[in-house]
């Protein structure tokens, strides 16, 4: 699943492990998406909400990072 902010996006995904079929953990992966899509980082937590939360910190960090510079 993908969700838009502005220029970054990011994928939430919990996968499944292809010999046991057990889901693991759920991970994150966030983008710049404007001008073209660049993977920025990627991580995992035990639940959807926690891999969100982190997802949503990494999202803040990169924003404030390609923010306005002062002339």
């Amino acid at each position: 699943m993908r969700i838009h902010e502005g220029n970054f996006a990011y994928d939430l995904e919990q996968p499944v492990d292809p010999l046991t079929q057990l889901r693991s953990k759920w991970r994150f992966t966030l983008y710049k998406v404007r001008p073209m899509e660049q993977k920025l980082v990627s991580g995992e937590a035990d639940t959807r909400e926690a891999a969100e939360k982190k997802a949503r910190a990494e999202l803040a960090k990169a924003a404030r990072s390609s923010g306005p510079q002062a002339a």
